[in-house]
């Protein structure tokens, strides 16, 4: 692998586009100070992905863009692209070119491209990650570079070691992996937290859970005994309303009699209904079929208006073609004459081309003779001139001498000037140093006062930052409590909506038979749904909605009887027992009486049907259910209204209190469980909004907490900002007092300098006395060479006279040949120009017999267009005159239906009017039943008190109950059981019986945690291990790879000082990760030493001994070395240069110089110039191709 090629737009001072292509070997770059040269290793820096402004050598990012100059407008970004030869796979991508490209705008977005791709910053320094490529490698080697390797710091001179050990990555990978285990670790402080909660919650759960357990033995033993109660004394009862029932039947057949009357009259009624309305149905038919008629006649007149308007197309069209034919037919006469005529005209030029070059022969041999007169004329000129060139060398010696002697004694009178203007100088800097002194003592008092002033506000920021941790503590809690109720809320939702699509809470038959809808097409389609899921009620009423409803809440919605008889037959088919269906198509409404005055009682809240919600598709399942039942707001407005109204209603209270009719109350606590059917549908909704409400809440302290965070890193940011201006006023005052030590260790060098001076100008004046003696000999050699160049000059000019004759006449025939040849080949142009438009004219003329022919087709086909048009408007107007036709005989048949409905509509008004007759006599033995079933009422009341207390105590009816039965031997002895039952259950207290399952689901999380909580303990020490692991790998490949450059350094050391001995040496052998660097070295004939007593020559070429011996280590594909030989003398220079052109086989070498040493070893020179201020340009040039 190695660089191929950089490309610069608007980096800096490079303001236009620049390429620079590299070769291997050595590429040098030139220049003088401030031209820009330094800012190439920078644009190569930028573009592999540093994000140091400082190491850019800038104050921010947006530096790096042109910022324009007086003749230039600042650029709106910059662009570096870097272009590898990849063909070695170095670079682990599947290229054999690589282009990494970065750009900047000045809005401070940056875009990152691998191949013209977008990517990310992450992504190209992971692509040269332990490669010695990427910004932080040793490839890129600067003054920084080697200021490293010399600083005090012994840990700075880390980073090229681990670089070039491979160890980059890993140390990459263990900082991801530590900040993996810090994270493990405080979530593990979370988890412990929750489990210490949750254990603290799990005790006394654990007893209410046991005390609910008791709760639910005593209550299924009451339940098995009060049931079976219950059962005996309603059959006792049923069996004295036998005889009631035997004497409505004979009301009812009455009624059925009236009833199949009145079916009859209906079906006579509806027969005639439906015959009217097929009436109607016909004559709408037949004004359909009337208005597509006239429709159809409508279109087919818009399609022969648009046949004729094309007819007239292509008329116009035909006379167009004959038009056109004509003038194409005139065309081909006149391509056949234009031929002939170009035929004629380049016979002719072919005849005075030959003449021409008849004549150019003879010119052209009077050109050869007088060329050879003038060779011989020009030698013997040329031997003079050599003879004259020799004098006026010798002239020119002497005056040379001369004038150099002059500028040399003008040199020392300037000199002796500059001395007298430096001394002056000297004097005035001595004076400003003693006011600089006087400024500086007085700054260094302003920064320390600064610097008092800054350590308070540090300690004032130090005092907010605590305050401000205390108050996002406080606020991380209040945020954990409410996750934790979330949480909860949560959980509830889930169970309650698990409960709800298992049909949890409803009876075994009911929620077998809606389980198994879901699976089975047939009972799915014929399932409404339970009475509970298909009402809505208000939470003010959903007690007493419930009451009314009783075991009626679980009772099956069907479509029909036959889906009800199919839901039936599943039921016996499973064994799963039994269900109360309400099919849709038989069910009827049951209504209190319209004249019912009750509802406007004080007290009375409505009747229960009409305190609901339902589809209008269900109004006869409610009112049937729910129809009957007054609802009230308490007791008191329940009993005055029942003694009122003889206690003939069925009336419920807000708090449940049933009151039956016949005078049976029913009240007191009613047991409430999580299986609640009713109210679970608003229990969801209202977690919903919980959920939601908390959710926001939670959003709202997260803001906080955010705008904590905000201020917090504003506070830590303004303590590190002082701490910096703390650092910087120090540092200020220190150098503030070298400054003062420097002005008067300079005052004192002045004097000296002064003292100096004056010596100088007496050697001056003496030596300019001697420079005239000298100017004087000079002078009378120069009179003597003067008169024997006169005598040369004479001869000459009679030569030139023939020269300049015959070169003027050898001219005039050169002009001659020219115009022959020029005349010749205008006729060779005229030739071929000719003959080209021959072809072009053969071209034109072959088209224009195209295109009549094609004209000719045209007309013809127009032709048949017009004709099958003709044809159309003849067959359009035939089929108008048919839809007129039918049109006429539509409107008469139209006619004759209105007169049919007319009669039949006055046989239809009649037996309406008989209908209604017969439906007031219904009505009137329909009264007769309502008093009946009054009588029926007093009866049945105790049956339906008893039916209550089943429905509301055991949500059963008597059928379910039946499944329960056992015979009771001895009533009162139950009656007994019963009594001290319930006693047993207000012995208990108050019961929470959703402890069971709050423990359970308690229980189940805090095992959930626990697993979770050992998880996190496993990948704790895992990441630990693999911390290790890496670790250790890290110190295997450092160890190795620093004992090979710590032999390399030594031997390279001894190659560059020419002898002498050198070594590396870790600090902390213990800590081979962390530890600092040290470097001894003894150049010849001294001792050894560490490296910060070498003279400054000797560490620079110390620390590039070091960097060749990385190199020999780990070579790179290629290296840039950023003007590192400054420091060097010419005689370190050389051996710098020999050893790096050692190493240029391997490694492609871009060197940033101006030392002329460096120069002359480099393969292709580049010079970096800046002929418009501000603005870098490059020049290159091949040192070999200059060589040979």
């Amino acid at each position: 692998m190695h660089l191929k090629k950089l490309k610069i737009q608007g980096f800096k001072s490079f303001a236009d586009k620049t390429e620079i292509e590299f070769k291997k070997g050595i590429t040098g770059i030139v220049g003088p100070n401030g031209s820009g040269k330094s800012n190439i290793s920078d644009a190569i820096r930028w573009v592999l992905g540093e994000q140091s402004i400082k190491t850019l050598r800038g104050s921010k990012m947006e530096d790096v863009i042109f910022s324009g100059t007086n003749g230039r407008k600042p650029l709106g970004y910059a662009e570096v692209s870097i272009i590898f030869d990849n063909k070695d796979e170095t670079i682990p991508i599947e290229y054999s070119e690589v282009s990494i490209t970065r750009r900047m705008f000045r809005s401070g977005e940056s875009e990152y491209y691998i191949n013209k791709n977008s990517c990310r910053l992450k992504d190209i320094r992971e692509l040269f990650m332990d490669t010695g490529i990427g910004k932080d490698g040793y490839s890129i080697i600067g003054q920084g570079r080697v200021d490293e390797i010399l600083s005090t710091k012994s840990e700075d001179r880390r980073h090229i070691f681990e670089e070039a050990a491979g160890i980059v990555k890993y140390k990459t990978r263990k900082e991801e992996s530590e900040k993996k285990l810090k994270k493990t670790e405080e979530n593990l402080v979370r988890i412990n937290d929750i489990v210490f909660e949750l254990e603290g919650q799990i005790s006394p759960l654990e007893k209410q859970a046991i005390k609910a357990k008791k709760y639910l033995e005593i209550a299924q033993k009451l339940k098995e005994l009060e049931v079976n109660f219950y059962i005996e004394e309603i059959s006792r009862l049923k069996h004295k309303l036998i005889s009631i029932g035997d004497k409505r039947k004979e009301l009812n057949n009455l009624i059925k009699e009236n009833l199949d009357r009145k079916t009859i009259m209906e079906n006579r009624y509806f027969s005639m209904k439906d015959e009217i309305e097929k009436i109607k149905h016909s004559a709408e038919e037949l004004q359909d079929e009337k208005y597509s008629i006239q429709s159809n006649i409508e279109k087919k007149d818009n399609e022969q208006i648009l046949s004729s308007e094309k007819e007239k197309f292509y008329l116009e069209e035909k006379r167009r073609l004959n038009r056109e034919e004509k003038e194409l037919l005139d065309k081909k006469e006149k391509l056949l004459l234009k031929k002939e005529k170009i035929k004629d005209e380049l016979e002719e030029n072919i005849e005075n081309l030959s003449k021409l070059k008849s004549d150019y022969l003879k010119e052209k041999k009077l050109l050869e003779d007088i060329n050879k007169e003038i060779i011989l004329k020009e030698k013997h000129i040329e031997e003079e001139k050599n003879n004259n060139f020799k004098i006026y060398n010798l002239m020119s010696d002497k005056k040379n001498k001369i004038e150099s002697l002059k500028t040399f004694k003008q040199n020392i009178k300037s000199r002796i000037t500059e001395i007298e203007k430096e001394i002056d100088i000297i004097k005035n800097i001595k004076i400003e140093n003693e006011k600089l002194l006087d400024n500086f003592c007085i700054e260094k008092g302003r920064n320390e006062e600064s610097l008092g002033s800054c350590k308070k506000d540090i300690k004032e920021y130090t005092e907010e930052e605590k305050n401000i941790e205390n108050e996002y503590s406080i606020l991380s809690k209040e945020i954990n409590e409410i996750k934790g109720l979330l949480q909860g809320k949560i959980s509830n939702y889930n169970l309650l909506k698990n409960m709800e699509e298992d049909y949890e809470g409803y009876y075994k038959s009911v929620r077998g038979l809606l389980l198994a809808s879901k699976k089975n097409d047939k009972l799915n389609k014929g399932i409404v749904g339970v009475v509970g899921e298909l009402i809505k009620v208000d939470r003010r009423y959903e007690k007493a909605i419930e009451i009314t409803l009783g075991s009626s809440i679980q009772n099956v919605v069907t479509r029909t009887e036959e889906d009800a008889k199919e839901a039936i037959q599943y039921l016996k088919r499973n064994n799963l027992g039994r269900v109360t269906f309400l099919p849709l198509t038989s069910i009827k409404s049951r209504k209190l009486n319209m004249d019912f005055n009750a509802i406007r009682d004080m007290g009375v809240i409505g009747i229960a049907s009409q305190l609901v919600q339902f589809d209008e598709d269900y109004r006869n399942v409610f009112e049937y259910l729910l129809g009957r039942t007054l609802i009230v707001e308490d007791i008191n407005s329940a009993m005055k209204i029942a003694k009122k109204y003889n206690h003939s209603i069925r009336i419920v209270t807000l708090d449940g209190e049933l009151f039956n009719p016949g005078g049976s109350i029913t009240g007191g606590s009613i047991l409430k469980n999580s299986t609640n059917i009713l109210n679970r549908k608003t229990r969801i909704d209202g977690l919903i909004k919980e959920i939601k409400e908390l959710k926001a809440e939670l959003a709202l302290y997260k803001s906080k907490e955010n705008k904590l965070n905000l201020n917090l890193s504003e506070v830590k940011e303004f303590i590190e900002n002082g701490n910096k201006k703390l650092q910087t006023l120090n540092i200020e005052i220190i150098k503030l007092e070298n400054e003062i030590t420097r002005i008067i260790q300079d005052n004192e060098k002045n004097d000296i300098s002064i003292s100096k001076y004056y010596n100088e100008i007496n050697k001056l004046k003496q030596e300019e006395k001697n420079i005239d003696r000298e100017i004087d000999a000079l002078s009378l050699d120069l009179t003597k060479l003067n008169n024997e160049k006169n005598l040369i000059d004479q001869n000459l000019d009679e030569n030139t006279g023939e020269f300049q004759y015959k070169k003027e006449k050898k001219e005039n025939i050169d002009e001659r040949v020219t115009n022959f040849k020029i005349k010749i080949n205008s006729f060779k142009q005229q030739i071929s120009s000719l003959k080209n438009e021959i072809s072009n004219t053969d071209e034109d003329y072959k088209n224009t017999l195209d295109t009549i022919y094609s004209r000719q087709k045209d007309f013809k086909e127009n032709t048949l267009q017009i004709e099958k048009l003709k044809n159309t408007k003849r067959r359009l107007k035939e089929e108008i005159n048919n839809l007129k036709s039918l049109l006429n005989n539509c409107s008469i048949k139209l006619e004759k239906i209105k007169e049919e409905k007319e009669k039949k509509m006055e046989s239809f008004i009649l037996e309406q009017r008989n209908l209604k007759e017969i439906e007031n006599n219904i009505n009137t033995f329909e009264k007769e039943i309502n008093a009946l079933d009054i009588d029926y009422t007093k009866y049945s009341v105790q049956v339906e008190n008893y039916n209550s207390r089943l429905l509301e105590d055991y949500e059963m009816n008597y059928a379910e109950a039946l499944n329960y039965k056992v015979h009771i031997e001895d009533m009162a002895e139950a009656k007994k059981n019963i009594r001290k039952l319930k006693n047993n259950i207000k012995n208990l207290g108050t019961v929470n019986l959703g402890a069971v399952e709050e423990y359970k689901n308690l229980k189940e999380r805090l095992e959930f945690i626990q697993t979770q909580k050992e998880d996190l303990i496993s990948a704790k020490n895992g990441l630990k291990e693999v911390i290790k692991d890496i670790e250790k790998e890290m110190e295997e490949r450092f160890l190795e790879k620093f004992v090979e450059i710590r032999k390399s350094f030594n031997q390279v050391f001894r190659e560059l000082f020419g002898g002498g001995k050198a070594d590396v040496y870790l600090i902390n052998e213990n800590d081979l990760l962390s530890s600092g660097i040290e470097i001894i070295a003894q150049p010849p004939g001294k001792k050894l030493q560490s490296l910060s007593l070498l003279s400054g020559g000797e560490k620079s070429l110390t620390a590039v001994a070091l960097l060749f011996a990385v190199l020999k280590t780990k070579p790179t594909p290629f290296c840039i070395l950023d003007e590192i030989d400054a420091a060097l003398d010419e005689a370190n220079i050389s051996r710098y240069t020999n050893y790096l052109k050692s190493f240029s086989d391997d490694t492609q070498f871009i060197m940033i110089t101006h030392r002329k040493g460096s120069m002359e070893m480099a393969d292709i020179l580049y010079g970096i110039t800046m002929e418009e201020e501000g603005i870098s340009r490059m020049v290159s040039i091949k040192l070999s191709d200059k060589a040979s």
